[in-house]
């Protein structure tokens, strides 16, 4: 199967001391549907390789290519594109925009990509109601629980049927339950609808939803 995303040798300096790396010879390759874990300690960088990957940092040494094309050749302007049209990403801090309620939250990316209305309302319900945040469509991001704001993060990064979902942390505020409704709908999202999954996640029973698990370090991965 053709790679969707191939890390050749990625490599990221500390911020503010060019003279040490946080991480170097990071390499990697991930297929359509393919659910990838990566564990390992704090601060080794693992939710900074994920910013490279989403084109929202750059990398200081090494290449980079999703769905062919590489990824040093793009302008910002082309970076955001493809990140629009193609990419959901999970972040730990959510980052839900606080003058949008939760359902406009989660259509964002819908709307963004200009995607049919018609579909968009059936999408957002079909994935609140699996979420268990119906209830919560009209509310603002403020009126919420740490552990509703990261569902709501999770429904909004999948509801455009993205290529790539990258997660980061998005269980952390959850229950055991929540948690596996969250990594049931992650690992659905390549069965069903071919998205791969790079999944970072301190947890063992997440990391066990998925089909490979890493290990991440300043020496780049091995398998678990």
């Amino acid at each position: 199967m053709t790679a969707l995303l191939v890390l050749n040798n990625l490599a990221k300096r500390l911020p503010g001391d060019p003279q040490r790396w946080l991480f170097r010879d990071a390499s990697l390759n991930i297929a359509p549907t393919d659910f990838v874990a990566i564990m390992g300690e704090s601060g080794v960088g693992k939710s900074t390789l994920l910013n490279i990957i989403a084109g929202l940092d750059r990398p200081d040494a090494g290449h980079m290519t999703f769905q062919g094309q590489a990824l040093d050749t793009l302008d910002d302007d082309a970076r955001t594109l493809l990140r629009r049209r193609h990419m959901g990403f999970v972040f730990q801090a959510f980052h839900l925009i606080p003058q949008l309620t939760v359902e406009e939250n989660i259509a964002l990316p819908w709307r963004l990509n200009a995607l049919p209305r018609r579909e968009m309302q059936q999408r957002v319900n079909l994935l609140a109601k699996r979420l268990g945040i119906s209830g919560h469509l009209a509310a603002w991001p403020r009126e919420l629980s740490g552990g509703e704001m990261q569902r709501v993060a999770v429904a909004r990064a999948v509801v455009h049927r993205p290529s790539l979902i990258l997660a980061d942390e998005p269980t952390g505020s959850l229950d055991a339950e929540s948690a596996k409704t969250v990594l049931s709908l992650l690992r659905e999202a390549g069965e069903e609808e071919g998205a791969a999954v790079l999944l970072v996640t301190h947890s063992v029973t997440a990391a066990g939803w998925a089909q490979r698990r890493l290990r991440f370090d300043a020496q780049g991965f091995r398998s678990l």
